[in-house]
């Protein structure tokens, strides 16, 4: 499996955002709070839903109603 492209809509700290991953290893670097984890919640999500004791409002944005994960797989 590997991943293509990810697109985030009102999910924590993106508001809209298209990711598109290059081919072989990639490395997530950034500042405190510049949404590394997010994107790795996100893609988690996209796989497997919410897990256990997650509620669906801890990944959207604040004061958003509505989020959207995509996540495009070869």
């Amino acid at each position: 499996m590997i991943f293509k492209k990810i697109k985030l809509k009102n999910i924590r700290s993106y508001s809209e955002e298209e990711i598109v991953f290059p081919k072989g290893s990639v490395l997530l670097a950034g500042d405190i709070g510049s949404g590394k984890t997010t994107i790795l919640l996100a893609i988690e999500y996209a796989l497997f839903g919410l897990q256990q004791g997650q509620r669906g409002a801890d990944l959207l944005s604040k004061g958003e109603d509505f989020g959207e994960v995509t996540l495009e797989l070869e």
